[in-house]
C-alpha cells in the first residue's frame, strides 16, 4: 500500500433546448451555496472505493462532488477493485473539472499545485501508510463496522484530525470525542452536510511539519 502512495446552438429550437439545458444545470450544480472555502484546498481520496461502485450507497462519491461544488479540488485515487479503469485520469463532471478520478498508480502530485493538501481515509488498514505521509490534514470518514478492523480503526482516529462518522448506530464513543463529527450524506441534505464539512476542515490547524 505504501508504493501506491509513490507513485458542455442558434435557432429558436436550440435556444429553447439551451433554457432546458441550463434550468438542468442549475438544478444539479447549485454554485449559490452559502460558504466559500477560504483556502486553496485539494482533498485527496486514498483508494478505498470504486468510484463507480453503488458500496456504502456511493457516500463517498457524493460528499466529495458535493465538496468539488463549493470549490474544492477533489483527486480521487480510485481503488479499480470492482470495474477497471482505462484512462489514467478520468473527470467525471463536465462542469466540475477540478473533480479528477485518477487509476490507482499514477503518481498525482503533479495535481496538487501549492495548495492545501488534505488527505481523506475510508479505509482503516491505511494507517501505517497515512503516517508515512505527510499531508496538512488527515480526514477519516468512517464507513467500517465497527466488529471489523477494530484495532486499525482506533489507531487511524487517532492520527487523523477529523474523524467523520455515519450514524451514533455505529459509533456511540463518536459523541464522546471532541475530533469526531457526525455526518450523514442523504441526497436532500448533501449541501448541508458538505459545508458542515468545510467549516470544519478550513477551522482546523495544518499538521506540524515533521522534523528531519
Amino acid at each position: 500500500m505504501k508504493k501506491m502512495f509513490r507513485r458542455l446552438f442558434g435557432t429558436r429550437e436550440t435556444a429553447a433546448m439551451e433554457e432546458v439545458q441550463q434550468q438542468f444545470i442549475e438544478q444539479e450544480y447549485d454554485f449559490s451555496q452559502s460558504y466559500v472555502p477560504y483556502k486553496n484546498t485539494t482533498i485527496v481520496y486514498l483508494p478505498a472505493i470504486d468510484f463507480h461502485s453503488e458500496r456504502f450507497a456511493k457516500r463517498p462519491q457524493r460528499l466529495l462532488k458535493a465538496l468539488a461544488e463549493i470549490g474544492y479540488n477533489i483527486i480521487y485515487i480510485n481503488s479499480n477493485d470492482e470495474y477497471y479503469q482505462v484512462d489514467d485520469l478520468e473527470y467525471p463532471y463536465s462542469l466540475l473539472p477540478h473533480f479528477v478520478v485518477a487509476r490507482a498508480g499514477q503518481n498525482v502530485r503533479a495535481l496538487f499545485g501549492q495548495n492545501r493538501i488534505v488527505y481523506w481515509v475510508n479505509d482503516s488498514r491505511l494507517t501505517s501508510s497515512v503516517e508515512a505521509a505527510y499531508p496538512d490534514l488527515v480526514v477519516y470518514d468512517s464507513l467500517t463496522d465497527p466488529d471489523q478492523y477494530e484495532k486499525q480503526k482506533h489507531a487511524m482516529e487517532a492520527i487523523a484530525d477529523v474523524v467523520f462518522i455515519t450514524p451514533e448506530r455505529i459509533y456511540e464513543h463518536g459523541r464522546y470525542c471532541s475530533h469526531i463529527h457526525l455526518i450523514t450524506a442523504e441526497e436532500y441534505e448533501l449541501r448541508e452536510r458538505a459545508e458542515q464539512i468545510a467549516g470544519i476542515i478550513d477551522q482546523l490547524p495544518n499538521r506540524p511539519v515533521p522534523l528531519m
